[in-house]
């Protein structure tokens, strides 16, 4: 199907409408099934599927929400500057813990999927479940991986930490707002450090930070494990 000069201004439409009445929906269910992010991109793949359009078009004409999507995540380095204080003071304790996370979740996602038999290019798939999306899909591509399934699992990995991140961390009894933060940015980067915003601009500095270091930990440490499960594999 030919996409017309206006395409990019009707994709842009699509999403917003596809967000806003996913935050609608999501407000009146309360359920997790129904979170914002998984309502819109049902309606966003539902509009393709009826038209018939290739989802090709749409990736190429909304480089300007990817564009400001990218930008976005620099607002965090406000939050930062004014909890500089605090960050700085707890500066080790915060990176061994992101390089933790990222190690912890780069092994238990590589030895589960090799216990179950999984092939090497799913479980490359798999890795990046905990970090940003755009450096997700980078690392995807240059390990092998499948880089739209990888979009995916990275979004609902996201949406399960938002939801159930709070009530795990009361459940361990982590109360401290800092570690809050940090570990709803770790374990679920854009979408769970958004429900840490909401608690403070302290947890939504913790987190937007923690986005920042996972992506960095995981970018070194993601093509070992590659590599050594190309050894063992």
């Amino acid at each position: 199907m030919m996409i017309n000069t206006g395409a990019e201004f009707v994709f842009i439409l699509l999403t917003i409408a596809a967000y806003v009445i996913g935050v609608f929906v999501y407000r009146k269910s309360k359920l997790m099934l129904f979170h914002s992010v998984i309502v819109a991109t049902a309606i966003v793949i539902l509009f393709f599927e009826v038209t018939g359009i290739d989802m090709y078009h749409y990736e190429n004409n909304t480089k300007v929400l990817r564009y400001i999507l990218n930008l976005s995540v620099v607002a965090f380095g406000y939050l930062l500057y004014k909890n500089y204080g605090i960050i700085r003071k707890n500066g080790i304790a915060i990176l061994l813990a992101t390089f933790t996370g990222s190690l912890v979740s780069l092994l238990s996602v590589a030895a589960i999927a090799s216990i179950a038999g999984v092939d090497l290019s799913m479980i490359i798939t798999l890795l990046p479940k905990s970090i940003t999306t755009p450096i997700a899909i980078v690392l995807t591509e240059k390990m092998g991986g499948i880089v739209y399934l990888t979009a995916v699992i990275v979004t609902l990995a996201g949406i399960f930490g938002a939801v159930t991140g709070p009530w795990f961390l009361r459940v361990i009894g982590i109360k401290g707002r800092l570690a809050t933060g940090l570990a709803m940015g770790s374990a679920a980067h854009g979408i769970g450090t958004a429900k840490a915003l909401e608690s403070g601009a302290l947890e939504g500095a913790a987190g937007g930070l923690a986005i920042a270091l996972m992506g960095v930990f995981t970018s070194i440490l993601l093509p070992l494990i590659v590599a050594l499960l190309k050894l063992v594999l």
